[in-house]
């Protein structure tokens, strides 16, 4: 996943995330920061319609002269006017197979989490959930993957690509007025455009997870046949990708404003971060988040996002085709909540290509994709009940128990035999 086994993440110099009591309504309420020493650089959109009970507004600044950064920080958090103040963070990452071996197009065959045809049968229980809905690209729910990108001329991906509706493609200009050129097809957070490619190639892998297209001949299927993917790019384009605690923001942010439904987050590390974490909180999203790949216990070393308290989500761990948690997973018996498929996991990479990868990051799909059908099924569902249904559903196991709350497996079949009951 993008998670990191030991990623690594350092403060970015001079840059800060703060937190104030208030709105602001005018660019005179934040003159008070160039007088502690600081240069506004950007203001977080989190309007209350979006993120309700958000409270004050979130900016970023740099110190003016870094040499009295500290000082001039420690003058800033005992304004009355501030609530807290903690350091951008870079974070990189590294995934627990970072290469994708790649062939030619295959079928359900080599997708065991959705369908395992081998062994002792360990799956989601696809195609019976298959037989009561496959997703919707007219009223399923917009999945926005925080990622690396994805590949929107990808052919298994292309046509389940939510669209901007306010948007019209290619003229360089913005149409809707959300500050953004050209966000036909998502949102680049970590550079600030209407780009989201993805050169990495794990997003487009977590993304086919979702929603590849299904019953078109070719590649593979998602647990979603039909569905409306938000690509949002919140790393960036280097070799081992980095992201930042800033570009998070801008990513859940661009996800609430443009109603994003659910969130798939296979990524972490990095310490806490109060502002991701009220980010998350006050989203109206319900969001999936993997646990790591350092196999740890989460219940002792924290990981983030998916340690944050966020009654509005769940925590994946992986495991493999034989049913036993993979053995890079992190758990948590308290901390992680479901075990899904994330050994040695089938789907979409970049230049009309597939390959395997392996990682909490790709068992996190098959939940986000799970809520998805659930959403499908009924639009209606709260957060809540859709956190209910996917942990009163899974399939129990001995070889999970102690090792995520429930005991247990995702099953996509028995969640949406949840959702039923609420019809």
């Amino acid at each position: 996943m993008l998670t990191q086994t030991g990623a690594s993440y350092a403060p970015i110099s001079n840059r800060y995330i703060v937190s104030l009591r208030d709105r602001i309504h005018s660019q005179q309420d934040l003159e008070f920061l160039q007088e502690d020493g600081f240069r506004h650089l950007e203001t977080f959109q989190f309007p209350e319609e979006h993120f309700p009970g958000f409270g004050g507004d979130l900016v970023l600044v740099e110190a003016v002269d870094p040499a009295r950064a500290q000082s001039a920080l420690s003058q800033l958090e005992r304004d009355e006017r501030v609530d807290y103040a903690e350091q951008d963070q870079e974070i990189s990452l590294s995934l627990a197979e970072r290469q994708s071996d790649t062939r030619t197009p295959d079928d359900l065959g080599s997708l065991w989490g959705l369908h395992n045809r081998w062994g002792k049968q360990i799956d989601i229980d696809a195609p019976q959930a298959w037989s009561k809905t496959v997703g919707s690209r007219s009223n399923g729910p917009i999945i926005a993957v925080l990622d690396t990108g994805i590949d929107a001329d990808h052919p298994d991906l292309a046509a389940n690509l939510w669209t901007n509706p306010g948007e019209i493609p290619g003229n360089g200009k913005d149409d809707d007025g959300n500050g953004v050129v050209d966000d036909v097809h998502g949102y680049n957070a970590y550079y600030q455009n209407g780009d989201p490619d993805d050169k990495d190639g794990h997003g487009t892998h977590c993304a086919g997870t979702i929603g590849a297209v299904g019953n078109n001949g070719i590649g593979v299927v998602g647990v979603n046949w039909e569905a409306r993917i938000m690509p949002i790019k919140i790393f960036n384009n280097k070799e081992k990708p980095r992201t930042s605690t800033s570009a998070v923001l801008r990513g859940i942010s661009y996800a609430g404003r443009h109603g994003a439904r659910v969130t798939s987050n296979s990524w972490g590390g990095g310490g806490r971060s109060r502002s991701t974490e009220r980010a998350f909180q006050k989203s109206k999203a319900f969001h999936v988040f993997a646990a790591g790949n350092d196999t740890k216990d989460n219940d002792e070393h924290s990981h983030y996002p998916s340690n944050y308290d966020v009654s509005n989500g769940v925590a994946v761990a992986s495991i493999d085709r034989s049913g036993g948690l993979s053995s890079f997973s992190n758990f948590g018996r308290q901390t992680v909540d479901l075990a899904a498929p994330g050994s040695s996991i089938y789907s979409t990479v970049p230049d009309d290509s597939y390959g395997y990868k392996s990682g909490t990051s790709m068992a996190t799909p098959h939940v986000s994709g799970v809520a998805g059908l659930m959403l499908t099924m009924n639009p209606n569902l709260t957060n809540e009940e859709i956190r209910e249904g996917l942990l009163n559903s899974v399939e129990a196991s001995s070889d999970l128990e102690g090792k995520v709350v429930t005991g247990g497996r995702l099953n996509a079949h028995k969640a949406l035999q949840e959702v039923e009951k609420r019809l």
